[in-house]
């Protein structure tokens, strides 16, 4: 960045360009004097989860900037009040397929927005569009919602409640796709994706953390390293490995399902 630099003097009042000096050094300068202020850091207009700033820290400057990018043709939007970039493209280096995006507006624009990105960017993206509304109710009980809200980037600061909410007849209809895992037959990233909905859930309802990198060494430790990885990246698996995932998902079924009837 090249060197940015202005003089001003020193003065009193409650005008926006007024230069304030720091209490501890009141005395070595007078009002009137002559100042030169340096800017040593832009700010870079990112809002970042409490627990990527933790954990993560921070994006190359390749996701950085991209972000920027985009936040900049969707602020052009009328009726998006908020914007998270979250997902792997977050936290998985380069192993990432696409770009997922919350936004949180008045109207459903996700083909539009979508469009727009890949014509800009050629990059895949995957947009949800949320009303306000929905997205105040699912921040409290959306387990899923709670996990992709663990580590994002937004347009604007967002700290994501503790307080939750238990909705039983929500939960029940994210069940569905892996109650039907155990009699139906579909792609291994289908159920690496229920795999990771079941923990997600449970985790929700026994208030454990819903850290999406923790929740992927768990299915780790629960089918082996080489198959997570294998079905994840959909990659075919045998009649031995299904029947153990299947074993894994009805255990997780019943556990969930006692959970909620206590």
């Amino acid at each position: 960045m090249a060197e940015i630099k202005f003089t001003h003097k020193v003065s009193k009042g409650t005008r926006f360009n007024q230069i304030y000096i720091p209490l501890g050094m009141k005395g070595k300068f007078d009002v009137g004097d002559v100042v030169e202020v340096i800017l040593l850091e832009k700010k870079s207009g990112l809002a970042y989860s409490p627990e990527f700033k933790k954990q993560i820290k921070k994006l190359n400057p390749f996701k950085e900037e991209l972000i920027k990018n985009i936040f900049s043709l969707l602020g052009k939007f009328k009726g998006i009040e908020r914007i998270f970039i979250v997902g792997s493209f977050l936290t998985q280096g380069n192993e990432y397929n696409d770009i997922d995006i919350i936004l949180v507006a008045d109207k459903d624009i996700e083909s539009e927005v979508n469009n727009l990105l890949i014509d800009k960017f050629e990059l895949k993206f995957h947009v949800i569009s949320i009303s306000q509304k929905n997205f105040e109710k699912l921040i409290k009980s959306c387990p899923l919602t709670r996990g992709m809200l663990y580590f994002f980037v937004s347009n604007k600061e967002f700290i994501l409640l503790k307080k939750r909410e238990i909705d039983k007849k929500h939960i029940k209809f994210l069940l569905m796709m892996p109650e039907d895992l155990l009699s139906v037959k579909l792609k291994p990233r289908v159920f690496y994706d229920s795999l990771r909905r079941l923990i997600t859930i449970e985790r929700f309802l026994e208030e454990r953390s819903l850290n999406p990198l923790g929740i992927e060494e768990e299915i780790k430790k629960l089918i082996g390293d080489k198959s997570a990885i294998n079905i994840k990246t959909n990659e075919e698996m045998g009649e031995i490995l299904l029947k153990k995932i299947r074993k894994v998902i009805k255990s997780k079924l019943e556990k969930i399902n006692k959970e909620l009837k206590n």
